[in-house]
């Protein structure tokens, strides 16, 4: 454990003041982390992996259009303030947080700032996120509710900004959960000294929140909008919107009517007072801002206008994030203020100016050259020392000077941590968090620690082109401990526990991802079943049939596979015979191949995805069966298949995970409209399942042995072999098994099962006032396909015509039941989830 004594000639080191002997504040937990031995280290990154994994905490951004998703990078070793230090950034913090609402407000007021050449004006009208429609609004109760500042820590222990979040400040939700998981890491955690907790903080920022709502303060509705599960940070809003008790919502659940932003749910349209943003805003109106978004809502930048709904944090709040406003910033505030800047800024030069850019280009050539050079727009992914210093970056400044900063060089703090190799030292930048209420200022006691790649091996230098810290470039996070003189006691209660929640309606959005979540999974499991059949009846020595049975059952589920799956065409079309003969390209493929659309592992990622988006909406427990068939279906695709006996054996825990996730959403989830739409889904792609079954399997006539041997296959394809023979106690008969498949209602696999809970499930479903249920196309659909099925006679469908050789009646009936039900999952589209707005062109370009 050398490596807590480490020094680095290079910054600051946060846990030691010299070799050997730790700072105050960070003793206690270095005397516990070396009271655990050498194994210490590999047993506390062991335990934070299984809890990342338990919790289902995961990053998105592995690469441009990849669906991957890993686990959050998380250090469980912690960041450690003293109480007295972060009472000093608490300070700078609400100061810098304070002149920056009076400079937005003036940017989009009188100006003043630009006007008195304070700043110059290129630097505010040149940049790309001030916002030209929302110039000239009311500025007087402009506020920004949020506020974080990334912070690192000079050699001299000083801490300075380098980059100020002030457009959709993220972060809330991935440092609530890195507190949490250090607090199940460190059930010890009370010998360390009292550490203040971030829960009241939450509350307060909820409780601010509700106040902006210009009108209904105590029942505000506030709505979480999130870009969408392709954002590569959609697992933080979902946990925080959970953890807040905020709607979630993206762009597209949402329109403007009257002024005011309304959420689209399945009992019409809710109004929103609070919107807490995660869409840039650039992207957040395709019509007066970025008209190639589909991320905002027509009509925002108006609602914003109008003041009917809050935002947090207000469009056009991007501009205070302008780099080039750091060298400004002291003069900025003795404007506004009166005071000296508290927390400054590291030295920026805005290349803009004449002297500045001279300045920067006469030691250009200097070995080490000692300034960094960004663009105005900060973002994380770009290390903090800049850009790489060469000839084409130096045409680029020639070029447009006015879009680049230059600021001194940084040396980042370190600090110990820990991976799957042991201790390590990293470099440290600190995200602070801020919110306001209109009175007053909090200061979240913690924050988010980022922490870069670790160094090993030799003395912390400085990389040629910066630091990374974005978890893309391998960076990871830290929880953020702020020691206290204080005890606090433990505070368990919920985020939203003081405050009242109204109920909200089910977002249609929602509610289509739950109803195709229930579709994909019981496809997945469907198209499982019929694989393991077929594959089974490939086996020479399958008991109790002939080969000319093995055939016939085969060539029969083979080909209902393809029907089920729409996979044409497959063992369907003018081929199937050959396909039939070598069926193992054909099914690798249909299992396999995520690129083809209706295959198994394209439906499973259909599930795994629809689930992900729906995060904030699954238990913890749900969450973590679809986590595990997830894993499971990579595991599954990163193995060479080519024998089907092992396809086969890796479908055994897909299964049981897809039976698990029925069992627990059967189970455990609340019985309103989201349960109810996705059980929808679950019986409506079994009923189909089951129809397509008896069409395929026994629409036609064959010999005696053959059809028995398929009804055989049939009951067990559908659990039911074991209890047909315990009720019926006859010999295997095609009447008998119709009755039993198609309108035994105590059998949860019969299609007359499915339709009865169909109905079920439609008499709940929303409709208008004085309305019955068969007055409705969704009742009307169902009360058909019910009658039909209850009203068939098993002798009659049974019977084969002489002259086809087919079943007619049980043809007409499964065919109708097929129409019918792709009527009823349109009808449910067209009434509950598509209520979006046609987009309209006003005008066409001929060109």
């Amino acid at each position: 454990m050398t490596v807590f004594s480490a020094q680095t000639p290079l910054g600051y080191d946060e846990a030691f003041a010299a070799p050997g002997e730790p700072r105050g504040h960070w003793r206690s937990f270095l005397d516990h982390l070396y009271s655990g031995g050498p194994e210490r280290p590999g047993r506390l990154w062991d335990q934070t992996l299984h809890l990342l994994r338990e919790s289902g905490a995961v990053y998105s951004g592995a690469t441009a259009g990849s669906t991957q998703r890993r686990p959050w990078a998380f250090d469980p070793i912690p960041m450690i303030l003293h109480h007295a230090e972060w009472q000093r950034l608490e300070v700078g913090l609400i100061q810098r947080h304070h002149l920056f609402t009076l400079l937005l407000r003036d940017l989009y007021g009188i100006q003043r700032v630009i006007s008195e050449r304070i700043i110059p004006a290129e630097l505010v009208f040149g940049h790309s996120d001030f916002l030209f429609p929302l110039w000239g609004r009311p500025t007087r109760k402009l506020t920004l509710p949020l506020y974080a500042a990334d912070l690192v820590r000079l050699a001299d222990g000083r801490f300075q900004v380098v980059s100020d979040r002030t457009q959709a400040p993220s972060g809330h939700g991935y440092a609530l959960q890195n507190r949490r998981l250090t607090h199940r890491l460190f059930s010890e955690r009370a010998t360390f000294g009292p550490i203040q907790p971030l829960q009241p903080f939450y509350r307060s920022m909820r409780t601010g929140l509700m106040r902006l709502a210009p009108h209904a303060a105590q029942n505000a509705h506030i709505v979480l909008m999130t870009p969408g599960p392709a954002n590569e940070t959609h697992y933080e809003h979902t946990f925080l919107a959970h953890a807040m008790g905020l709607t979630l919502a993206q762009g597209n659940d949402m329109t403007v009517r009257g002024g005011r932003l309304c959420l689209r749910t399945l009992h019409g349209l809710l109004p929103v007072d609070v919107i807490l943003r995660r869409v840039d805003e650039a992207w957040c109106d395709p019509l007066e801002l970025n008209e190639d978004s589909l991320l905002g809502v027509v009509g925002m930048v108006q609602a914003a206008r109008e003041g009917y709904t809050a935002m947090a944090n207000p469009l056009g709040s991007g501009i205070l994030e302008n780099l080039g406003l750091h060298p400004f910033l002291p003069a900025l505030c003795r404007f506004f203020l009166g005071e000296n800047l508290l927390l400054e800024n590291p030295k920026t030069l805005w290349l803009g100016e004449e002297t500045s850019r001279n300045q920067v280009m006469e030691s250009w050539y200097h070995e080490p050259f000692p300034w960094a050079i960004l663009p105005l727009q900060s973002d994380l992914a770009l290390p903090v020392n800049g850009l790489p210093v060469d000839e084409s970056l130096r045409r680029q400044i020639l070029e447009n000077p006015s879009r680049f900063i230059a600021r001194t060089r940084i040396h980042p703090s370190m600090i110990p941590g820990v991976d799957a190799q042991g201790m390590c030292q990293r470099h440290l930048l600190y995200r602070a968090f801020l919110h306001h209420d209109g009175n007053t200022s909090y200061v979240m006691p913690g924050g988010l620690a980022r922490v870069s790649p670790p160094e090993r091996g030799r003395h912390a230098g400085m990389p040629d082109h910066g630091y990374p810290f974005s978890p893309r470039q391998g960076g990871s996070t830290k929880d953020v401990w702020v020691m206290d003189d204080r005890d606090h006691p433990e505070v368990s209660t919920p985020v939203q526990s003081q405050d009242s929640i109204p109920p909200v309606g089910l977002p249609s959005r929602v509610a289509e991802n739950l109803f195709w979540i229930g579709r994909y999974a019981e496809r997945c499991e469907g198209i499982i079943r019929l694989f393991r059949e077929a594959t089974t009846l490939m086996e020479e020595d399958e008991i109790g049939l002939s080969r000319e049975q093995r055939r016939h059952c085969r060539h029969r589920l083979l080909s209902t596979l393809t029907h089920f799956t729409g996979t044409y065409p497959g063992f369907a079309g003018e081929d199937a015979r050959l396909q039939w003969a070598n069926p193992d390209q054909e099914l690798r493929s249909v299992m396999l191949d995520a690129n083809r659309t209706g295959s198994l592992a394209f439906s499973l990622q259909a599930l795994i995805h629809g689930g992900f988006s729906l995060r904030d909406r699954l238990s913890s427990d749900t969450w973590l069966i679809l986590d595990n068939i997830s894993v499971h279906l990579g595991r599954w695709q990163g193995q060479r298949m080519d024998d089907m006996n092992h396809i086969l054996w890796n479908l055994g825990p897909l299964l049981q995970g897809l039976m698990a996730f029925a069992g627990l959403t059967w189970e455990n989830m609340h019985r309103d409209l989201g349960w109810m739409f996705l059980d929808l889904g679950r019986r409506l792609e079994r009923a189909m399942f089951l129809a397509q079954l008896m069409e395929t399997c026994l629409g036609k006539g064959d010999s005696q042995t053959n059809e028995i041997a398929m009804l055989e296959r049939l009951l067990a394809l559908n659990d039911g072999l074991e209890s047909f023979r315990f009720h019926f106690q006859t010999r295997l008969e095609v009447e008998s098994v119709l009755a039993k498949l198609l309108q035994d209602d105590t059998d949860p696999r019969s299609l007359v099962f499915q339709l009865i809970l169909m109905e079920r499930h439609a008499h709940q479903a929303p409709r208008s006032p004085g309305q019955t249920l068969y007055r409705t196309p969704l009742g009307r659909t169902v009360f058909e396909s019910l009658a039909a099925i209850r009203l068939a006679d098993a002798s009659a469908l049974a019977q084969i015509d002489p002259e086809s050789g087919q079943r007619e009646n049980l043809l007409q009936l499964t065919q109708r039941i097929r129409n019918l039900l792709p009527m009823f999952s349109d009808t449910a589209s067209d009434n509950y989830f598509r209520h979006a707005d046609a987009t309209h062109h006003l005008f066409t370009v001929r060109t």
